[in-house]
């Protein structure tokens, strides 16, 4: 396996995880690095609201990430307004602030000079941390900044470690995409943040007998994540859509670790298909800056040292070219930029976007087709393909799959858009266009079946249609293409289980022999996927159809009450696997049931339009609520009146508007009154 390849593994193989160093959130690579620290920066980057830098020339850097809410068996400690006894904010270097979410808990990295001596670590009145010595601190990498005299024991750092930004190195071999949580499964020094302001303060003494001194403070803002007011809930009772509202929050801050996303138990690196399909159905909204440190670190180099969208791997199948999905993180970039508006972001993704499908047309493209070759997005596994493609990526890398197809469209179509918000309009433009319009001809020429009435899986290394249903593609089709007449038939066909979509119907058989006892046997065939489900959920809101809306709502919080968890997968019959707890996509799939389905916010370029249902089966209140709701400038109370899918009328602080729509240019507190019918 040469340097370019990339060494996460789902599948069966083992997946290693990479380093974090430096006083930034570094992560180890042969190709690129994060920027120098020759100012000793402080990054300070919440779940939530924004981030910031500030510049400090005092050696030390104290770094404060969000990361998971809650894990099984974690102590939760609820912390006291802050004190001015513990941290004096007159007389201590003052580093800043930060806001985060109360969903996701709190890790920070610390790089103190070698001579400090002892420290202790409060937030607020509770000391959270001491430090015996300096150099002999078990949490510690050496990590030489500014020093221009080796022998000058002041300005040689020590790293430290706290809470979720304690990453394990896995050695040469890990590129710079990914990394891994050193205990993701029990870390027993998470700190829980109530909503509200609190302090962060380093004590310290360079010997033993003398009294602490405080060295330094930073205030860290904490707000409450949109919340979801049922009014059919009481104290006694509450409804179970709201229930599942506040597990999937949960779950979402359980897979946030040092400023990045991780996929979630069983899997806790970062992987550009996770995050991007988290970032559209809900985590752009919820976690922006998230979501962008994410995206930017899931990157790597191609010929001429360009920057693409990083192929994940798994263990049956190798990655690129074999898997070729990678252009799926234009998705999750596109869906950061509708939340943010942020330039910057929007014209470095559109670089890595374009060199993505120059890649993609120079090494994946069959120009017979018009079809882009190579794995479907995320099935790939042995058990997602017939049993002669067991363990055979090359013959796997010669089929060109739905939904692989379909998020290159996606990719031709937004570079068009980004190119244009980047004040873009020549020929490249256009030339985009004209691609995704040839390749929107290839999929609807070749994949379409119509003795299914549905698109295909795949066709297969002769050109046959494997005319399995294939519900990620399934979905994605039906967003993307304005088909009519194929769309109905499409929501007609579509086979569904009483608990959602399967990810892939019918299932495969296989030989005695194939194992189907091991979950990357079975996994992939025919198995229920909530991230699908919210896909699926996502198509049929776009297409108006209230009552596949309620079928996937009811179905996929069904399934996460079977073990209070939104699991990676399910069997038909709702059980899972314990090792498969807790997904970042999963648990996005159901916000987006709640943000992008039933109350109907649809993020444009210059504001959101919503486009509500409520069916009358699943909220009989007259009246549900979605409040501190935060877009731009905005903090949103969303109220929804009625039952139904018809805006009757749509009103902004009582001013009653011509249409459903709020511009990206207002501020403050703004109430949005929709009734319904």
């Amino acid at each position: 396996m040469s340097d370019s390849t990339v060494l996460r593994k789902r599948g069966g193989g083992n997946s290693p995880s990479p380093t974090h160093q430096g006083a930034k959130v570094k992560i180890s690579t042969h190709h690129r690095s994060y920027p120098d620290d020759n100012d000793i920066e402080m990054i300070m980057t919440g779940a939530s609201r924004g981030s910031g830098v500030v510049r400090r020339h005092f050696p030390f850097i104290l770094k404060v990430s969000s990361t998971v809410l809650l894990i099984a068996g974690l102590f939760r400690i609820l912390v006291s307004p802050p004190r001015s006894d513990i941290v004096d904010e007159k007389t201590t270097q003052t580093m800043g602030s930060m806001d985060i979410l109360s969903t996701v808990p709190l890790g920070f990295t610390l790089d103190l000079p070698t001579n400090l001596g002892a420290i202790e670590i409060y937030l607020d009145s509770r000391r959270i941390r001491s430090i015996g010595n300096v150099v002999k601190s078990f949490h510690s990498t050496t990590t030489p900044k500014d020093a221009d005299d080796d022998n000058d024991a002041s300005n040689k750092l020590r790293q430290h470690v706290f809470g979720t930004c304690d990453i394990k190195d896995h050695g040469e071999n890990v590129l710079g995409h990914a990394f891994s949580l050193e205990n993701a499964d029990s870390m027993d020094s998470s700190i829980h943040l109530s909503p509200g302001e609190h302090i962060i303060g380093i004590h310290h003494r360079e010997h033993k007998n003398e009294p602490l001194e405080p060295y330094a403070h930073m205030t860290v803002s904490v707000d409450a994540p949109p919340e979801l007011l049922l009014d059919e809930s009481t104290f006694f009772h509450k409804s179970p859509y709201e229930t599942a509202y506040k597990l999937a929050l949960t779950e979402i801050g359980n897979n946030i670790a040092c400023n990045h996303f991780v996929a979630g138990t069983g899997w806790s690196q970062l992987w550009t298909r996770d995050t991007s399909y988290a970032a559209e159905l809900g985590a752009s909204i919820l976690h922006p800056d998230i979501v962008k440190q994410s995206l930017m670190a899931s990157v790597e180099k191609w010929k001429n040292e360009k920057d693409v969208w990083l192929q994940d791997t798994c263990g049956h199948f190798g990655g690129w070219p074999n898997l070729s999905d990678a252009i799926v993180g234009v998705r999750g970039a596109w869906s950061l930029y509708l939340v943010t508006g942020d330039k910057e972001f929007l014209e470095w993704a559109y670089e890595v976007t374009i060199a993505s499908l120059e890649r993609a047309e120079e090494e994946v493209l069959d120009r017979l087709s018009g079809l882009f070759l190579g794995c479907s997005s995320f099935l790939e596994s042995n058990s997602g393909y017939p049993e002669k493609y067991e363990d055979d990526g090359e013959l796997v890398g010669l089929t060109k799959a739905l939904s692989t197809n379909m998020l290159y469209y996606s990719g031709y179509k937004y570079a068009s858009k980004m190119g244009k918000e980047l004040g873009i309009f020549d020929d490249s433009i256009e030339d985009l266009e004209d691609k995704a319009n040839l390749l929107k001809s290839s999929i609807q020429s070749r994949l379409w079946s119509p003795t299914k009435k549905n698109y295909a899986y795949f066709e297969d290394e002769y050109g046959m249609l494997v005319e399995t249903t294939e519900g990620l593609g399934t979905s994605l089709a039906l967003l993307e293409f304005d088909d009519d007449d194929r769309n109905d038939m499409m929501l007609q066909s579509t086979y569904t289980t009483d608990y959602g979509i399967t990810c892939l119907w019918p299932p495969f058989k296989y030989s005695a022999g194939f194992m189907e006892w091991r979950i990357p046997r079975h996994y992939h065939n025919g198995r229920l996927w909530p991230f699908v489900q919210g896909y699926w959920a996502m198509a049929v809101a776009h297409h108006r159809r209230v009552d596949l809306l309620s079928e996937a709502l009811q179905g996929i919080t069904l399934l996460s009450q079977k073990g209070n968890t939104f699991a990676e997968f399910y069997n038909l019959t709702g059980t899972f696997p314990n090792e498969r707890r807790s997904q970042l996509w999963s648990a996005t799939g159901y916000v987006s049931m709640i943000y992008h389905g039933v109350f109907g916010i649809r993020l444009e370029l210059d504001g959101i339009r919503f486009n509500p249902m409520k069916p009358a089966q699943l909220f009989q209140a007259p009246i549900i609520h979605l409040n501190n709701f935060k877009y731009r400038g905005m903090i949103l109370n969303i109220h929804l009146h009625g039952h139904g899918t018809t805006v009757q009328s749509f009103a902004l602080n009582g001013v009653k508007q011509n249409e459903p729509f709020i511009g990206s240019d207002k501020v403050g507190i703004i109430d949005i009154d929709i009734a319904l019918s």
